[in-house]
């Protein structure tokens, strides 16, 4: 398996697409935040195939935009899906019992942005192409209690959903992000939102039969 900044400029164009066509089907507006996942995605594949095309080119004079890239994906992936992803599924859920448990979900998530924020202010992520993908090198303490919150604040709320294709989604990024951890450790945040980004196309296919029902 192999990924490039071909790849991901690729995913992004496509998602780029599927977010479009999926905001044009909302009818609420509440439904506008689950509807704009995959634009999410798209931008912050796209700034990983801008990594890549720095990290290959080392001699172009492109150095600090790498490190200013490297740290934006991991804005994406520390502090706005920790937020966004809970939030968008709690605007979305229906059932009260399910959305009092995902509102706990989204208070995990701003603690744990605040606390990838000062983890990013005390050390920058540095970006390095090993086997294929790319190696966000970056400490963090309790690494192990860390990934459970993360899990905790961006999987579980779309497993909780009452809705079916929303549950199958997370379903899909939880399963995707195991295989990720266990197959691809070192790769483990590049390889997990490349297969996270393709599965949040499904939402175009929610947000359409939302509006079938309306």
């Amino acid at each position: 398996m192999c990924f490039s900044a071909e790849a991901s400029f690729i995913v992004s164009g496509t998602l780029s697409i599927i977010g479009v066509s999926a905001i044009k089907q909302v009818k609420l507006k509440k439904d506008i935040f689950v509807a704009a996942i995959p634009l999410v995605f798209a931008l912050q594949q796209l700034t990983e195939g801008l990594l890549w095309v720095t990290l290959q080119n080392p001699d172009s004079g492109l150095a600090q935009t790498s490190h200013w890239l490297a740290g934006l994906y991991g804005i994406f992936i520390g502090v706005i899906w920790p937020v966004y992803a809970p939030f968008a599924i709690y605007r979305e859920e229906t059932d009260h019992q399910s959305k009092r448990a995902i509102a706990s979900m989204l208070l995990a998530g701003i603690g744990l942005a605040a606390y990838t924020i000062i983890g990013m202010i005390h050390e920058p992520i540095v970006a390095s192409i090993t086997k294929h993908s790319i190696h966000y090198a970056h400490e963090v303490e309790g690494q192990q209690f860390v990934l459970a919150m993360y899990l905790f604040a961006t999987c579980v709320p779309f497993i909780l959903s009452s809705r079916k294709l929303l549950n199958l989604t997370g379903t899909i990024i939880t399963l995707g992000l195991l295989v990720a951890f266990f197959v691809y450790q070192q790769t483990f945040a590049s390889v997990w939102c490349f297969f996270a980004a393709i599965a949040s196309g499904l939402i175009y296919f929610y947000v359409k039969s939302q509006k079938a029902t309306k």
